[in-house]
């Protein structure tokens, strides 16, 4: 008999199923990547997981092989994730519960115009940022691997400017960090982007674990401008 309970505790156990979920990597310090994530995404992040009952394993990716293997299916979900019409054609999207600043970054003793569309600019390759840039018609995108390098670019006076989302721009100022000059290029929103075949089964109790904990977590009020 005692076997048997075991049996049926450990059978209970693996029903639970486990989700393939991509991050960007070294997107925000809310990520499950980050050493501890933290902040209102984060509380919100863990309160879905448990809310839906399924069990991510997170995988950090660059940006554009994690939409690639959302696509194929290689992935189940990935987070955060900006809501575009062309990532639409491939992969499902989840409610909206994120909400993006993308910034607009120059030095302190800069004289930029940036609304000139010759200023050179640093961008994440693959990112939606590099997308917006081309659509507005800038000349001299200047594309780089991380977020990271988009400040180093930058430090060094290669470029005029960079476009970064606020969720990276804040993991990555320190103590140390220049008081860049910053203005809000767009705001944008996101959430989950989910493979087709996984949304089929599980988009309802996903977005209906977005609505609950939204309703749970409070979102904390912008600081007094």
């Amino acid at each position: 008999m005692t076997r048997w309970l075991f049996l049926c505790f450990v059978a209970s156990v693996q029903a639970t199923p486990v989700v393939k979920a991509g991050h960007p990597t070294n997107f925000s310090l809310s990520l499950p990547g980050a050493a501890e994530p933290q902040g209102y995404d984060a509380s919100v992040l863990r309160c879905i997981e448990q809310q839906s009952q399924l069990q991510f394993d997170w995988k950090s990716y660059p940006n554009m092989r994690l939409f690639h293997h959302v696509a194929t299916g290689e992935l189940d979900l990935v987070y955060p994730a900006l809501f575009d019409a062309e990532r639409d054609k491939s992969s499902v999207r989840s409610i909206e519960f994120v909400t993006v600043n993308n910034i607009w970054l120059t030095l302190p003793d800069s004289k930029v115009d940036l609304a000139n569309k010759a200023i050179s600019v640093s961008v994440k390759r693959g990112s939606l940022q590099a997308s917006y840039l081309e659509k507005a018609g800038y000349l001299n995108v200047v594309y780089v691997e991380e977020f990271d390098k988009q400040l180093r670019t930058l430090d060094a006076r290669r470029v005029d400017a960079a476009l970064l989302p606020d969720l990276s721009l804040n993991a990555l100022l320190s103590d140390r960090s220049p008081v860049y000059r910053q203005h809000i290029f767009n705001t944008t929103s996101g959430g989950f982007y989910l493979a087709k075949e996984f949304a089929k089964h599980h988009l309802n109790s996903v977005n209906q674990a977005i609505l609950l904990c939204q309703q749970q977590i409070p979102k904390p009020a912008l600081p007094d401008e």
